[in-house]
């Protein structure tokens, strides 16, 4: 996991104004902090926790993302309070997916979900993945524009339904490195070239 390290200390869009919130790499310490997010998250929508289920992999990230050449990411306030997580599995040699981008209500519209998913995104692309999956829920319409801007397409039914939720399953085709614009243009946005998947 030594490519994570430039990931530290990444800052929201947001991360130099009021909000001084930023991404980090995510561990075992961050589990139950990580852990709380979820929970809340999902009872915000109607949705149940389900620990020994789904929900299993927040509570082991170490085991269930970075043992398997994945990753996993917290946003943490200027108090180093969890407000968000995200964690990259991978599914096989080129393929990954996107699980556990979860935010409280307090950090969104700042910039923050964005900042987690281009820190997956980039951790997909230093690990030589061409192609993630994504399972999200009807009812996080935020969420899914988010997904839907960056690239990711509608591929079908989700595998696992949540409380009778379905899901939705998102594909997203990554452009090989050589095939990207610059990662930070000269206005010091962050713009990737997405390559969709519409299979």
């Amino acid at each position: 996991m030594s490519m994570q390290g430039s990931i530290e200390s990444r800052q929201s869009p947001a991360g130099g104004g009021a909000s001084g919130m930023r991404i980090r790499n995510g561990s075992d310490a961050d589990a139950a902090a990580a852990a709380a997010v979820v929970q809340r998250v999902l009872r915000e929508h109607g949705l149940p926790f389900e620990p020994r289920g789904l929900d299993a992999d927040i509570l082991a990230p170490d085991a269930h993302y970075g043992a398997g050449g994945g990753a996993f990411f917290v946003a943490v306030d200027p108090a180093d309070r969890v407000v968000g997580t995200a964690g990259l599995l991978r599914t096989g040699p080129a393929s990954g997916e996107v699980r556990k981008m979860f935010l409280l209500p307090e950090a969104r519209g700042q910039g923050v979900g964005r900042a987690l998913l281009d820190a997956l995104l980039d951790a997909a692309r230093t690990r030589g993945l061409e192609r993630l999956t994504l399972t999200t829920r009807h009812r996080y319409d935020r969420a899914i524009r988010l997904y839907e801007r960056a690239g990711f397409r509608a591929a079908g039914s989700a595998r696992e339904p949540r409380a009778g939720d379905p899901g939705l399953t998102y594909a997203l085709r990554l452009a090989p490195e050589g095939d990207r614009a610059p990662s930070r243009p000269a206005d010091g946005r962050r713009r990737l070239v997405l390559i969709p998947s519409f299979a």
